[in-house]
């Protein structure tokens, strides 16, 4: 009778480990979900536009066309598997050893042919591309790289595209929290406590500002801005008048535009805007300031503390109490005795 019971115990035992193991086996599955590791033999990924791109086996051979998309595979940690990059991907410093194939306005299609790449990555800005990349059957992925949203979803997707699912997602994860951290004090601001802000991100044909739908935006509201130019839809041309009319407190451009920017601002009719009346003027990295990815958090802090330490801004506890960054990232222009920067 003993035995009997024993053998009964154990019967049960061993069913209640199976069925455990059935639930908890599917689960595990789905939090790994790492086709690199796990052997897939193939999946299907759908890009920002939209398209379903399918992969026998996670690409090994990469090309990067466009830096931000260059600057999140590194961020991925697999830019081991990069073999070609546009003319302008810089960072990290590894991106400068590998071989260019042309940018937006001419691209080097008989290169990329000679690298023999397993996926081309391109951004919505460029998907004419892709026409021509099918011709060759060459695989292309589009990723967003317009607002702040896309920069997470394009390292969610890239991870997608390399078979490291997990570690795109765990990486996105990361960078919001981060930014969310960075902005606690700030981006929840009230209209009436937020600084007016006008940002230069060019000056082709007159001031070229972002605008409502563009990552720039929400980093200058999520800093405590106003942008001035958020009644405009995407980057466009702002007119002088309007600028003068809207009247912002602090103005910021990136590094390049400081001889630009020095031109406007010294016009009589630019006089009375506060932030030239002030010398609220400040520059920023070019490229942090400009790019769509992992870089956005550098980007970000440095707005929060040029916009929350000048003189039109509510006081706010800057995280950690930290100023010092303005000196690093942000330059207020300086004239001397001859009016010269």
């Amino acid at each position: 009778m003993k035995n009997k019971n024993l053998f009964l115990a154990i019967g049960i035992a061993v069913a209640l480990i199976l069925v455990v193991g059935a639930l908890i086996g599917p689960l595990s599955g789905t939090v790994q979900n790492d086709r690199s590791q796990d052997g897939e033999e193939s999946y299907v990924v759908e890009d920002a536009a939209g398209e379903e791109i399918p992969f026998e086996e996670p690409p090994e051979r990469i090309i990067s066309f466009m830096p931000s998309n260059t600057e999140i595979l590194f961020h991925l940690e697999v830019g081991d598997r990069v073999v070609g990059v546009d003319d302008f991907s810089n960072h990290p410093e590894e991106a400068l050893d590998l071989p260019e194939v042309g940018d937006s306005f001419e691209v080097d299609y008989e290169k990329i042919i000679d690298l023999e790449p397993d996926v081309v990555v391109i951004t919505e800005a460029v998907a004419h591309m892709r026409e021509q990349l099918e011709e060759y059957d060459i695989k292309t992925v589009v990723t967003g790289g317009e607002t702040l949203e896309d920069v997470y979803s394009d390292i969610e997707l890239l991870g997608e595209v390399c078979g490291i699912d997990e570690r795109g997602e765990q990486k996105a994860q990361e960078l919001k929290d981060e930014m969310d951290d960075i902005t606690e004090e700030t981006r929840d601001l009230a209209k009436e406590d937020r600084v007016d802000v006008l940002y230069i991100s060019g000056t082709f044909d007159g001031i070229n500002a972002p605008g409502n739908g563009t990552f720039q935006n929400s980093l200058l509201t999520n800093a405590g801005a106003h942008n001035i130019a958020s009644y405009k839809s995407g980057w466009s041309t702002i007119p002088e008048d309007e600028i003068i009319d809207r009247d912002p407190e602090v103005i910021i451009a990136p590094h390049h535009l400081e001889g630009d920017v020095k031109e406007y601002t010294e016009k009589d009719l630019w006089q009375d805007i506060t932030a030239v009346e002030n010398e609220e003027i400040h520059f920023v990295d070019d490229d942090v300031m400009s790019r769509p990815g992992p870089r956005v958090i550098e980007a970000q802090d440095s707005l929060v503390d040029i916009i929350q330490s000048s003189g039109s801004a509510e006081s706010v506890s800057l995280r950690g109490g930290q100023t010092d960054i303005v000196e690093i990232w942000s330059r207020p222009l300086e004239k001397d005795s001859k009016g010269a920067v």
